[in-house]
């Protein structure tokens, strides 16, 4: 029976047979864990070496770069002997620091011969001379001060007198008091009248509902804003009753106020009476008012043109109403002048009203 050889295959298997034994011996894997452990052992032994050979310096004994050894006295003398020899000026002398404050000019000047002979001619009197034409010593106003005090005891004197006066003239008029009497304390002190009379009438005109505080707040911001607004461009036909110059009307909000107020306020009010001129027809008659009445008035007029504005903050916009009316801009005004007109036309109807009894 023939052999049954694949012809294609034979090759390959007879190169493999040609293969030495040795390149099919299977590799020692642990051979490179041995190298390395082989490299790393001297290493290890360093590391876990407990010698140490470095010397334990006590404290005293150790030395510092900063520190610097202070030299012998003899090396210090003659560092110095070095120096000054060294260092001279031309006449020879050391240049020692001048230990005097301010040396004069001639001492300096007597060290250089060519120096003097170029000196001033004053300078060189005062040189020959030896003395100095001022003194920096306490003594040279001796004289002055005594002369002096003759002249202060005479005002200390007149002082004295005049003390002396006043505290018999307030003797005799006080018997029994040192000083003057105190000065009674006024009536605005109580805690009720504290505040102006205008601006208690005001405040409490814009209190809302009981709230005082809210009130007092309110007519602190309009005061503010009133001291820290410009001045008024008061107009020639609107002018404020009494009032000062318009630049200093900022500087007394309370006063700036009340100059507003007493300038818009009517002096009457319209009332409607029927029958008094026969059949039952109104007549108006005008009637005074008291000078609360009349700003109570001026308030109302104030706090309804307020109403009319775009400020979201009531003070604001009776602030800015405030200053609408000093500068002649506020319908308070003409508000006014209708209710002075209205009045003026029914003075005739004051006789016909019947007076109380």
């Amino acid at each position: 029976m023939p052999l049954r050889v694949n012809l294609f295959t034979a090759h390959k298997a007879a190169t493999a047979l040609r293969q030495p034994v040795g390149s099919f011996a299977p590799r020692n894997i642990a051979s490179p864990l041995r190298f390395r452990a082989e490299q790393s052992a001297p290493i290890q032994k360093r590391w876990n070496s407990s010698k140490d050979d470095k010397k334990v310096i006590p404290p005293d004994e150790q030395k510092f770069p900063t520190q610097d050894p202070l030299p012998h006295v003899s090396e210090e003398a003659a560092e110095v002997d070095r120096i000054m020899s060294k260092e001279k000026s031309c006449d020879g002398q050391p240049t020692a620091p001048e230990l005097e404050q301010g040396s004069p000019v001639e001492e300096i000047l007597s060290r250089d011969k060519e120096a003097m002979k170029h000196m001033p001619k004053v300078m060189q009197d005062q040189m020959k001379k030896g003395t100095r034409s001022f003194s920096t010593s306490a003594r040279s106003r001796l004289p002055d001060i005594q002369n002096s005090q003759p002249e202060a005891d005479a005002s200390a004197a007149i002082l004295a007198s005049m003390i002396q006066g006043v505290e018999e003239q307030t003797t005799e008029r006080l018997p029994g008091l040192k000083f003057a009497e105190p000065e009674a304390p006024q009536g605005t002190l109580n805690f009720r009248k504290r505040y102006d009379t205008m601006q208690d009438q005001f405040t409490k005109m814009l209190m809302q509902d009981g709230k005082l505080a809210r009130a007092q707040k309110n007519m602190s911001t309009i005061l503010d804003t009133l001291r820290t607004s410009s001045p008024p461009n008061i107009q020639s036909r609107r002018p404020l009753i009494g009032a000062p110059p318009a630049p200093q009307l900022p500087l007394d909000p309370v006063l700036y106020l009340t100059l507003i107020v007493d300038s818009v306020a009517p002096l009457f009010r319209i009332r409607q009476q029927k029958g008094i001129a026969g059949g039952g027809t109104a007549v108006q008659v005008p009637h005074p008012l008291t000078l609360r009445q009349r700003r109570r008035t001026a308030i109302k007029w104030i706090i309804d043109g307020s109403e009319k504005r775009r400020d979201a903050q009531l003070a604001h916009r009776v602030a800015n109403e405030l200053i609408a009316i000093a500068e002649g801009r506020s319908g308070v005004w003409d508000r006014r002048d209708q209710q002075h007109k209205i009045g003026i036309s029914g003075r005739a109807n004051l006789g016909l009203a019947p007076r109380r009894r």
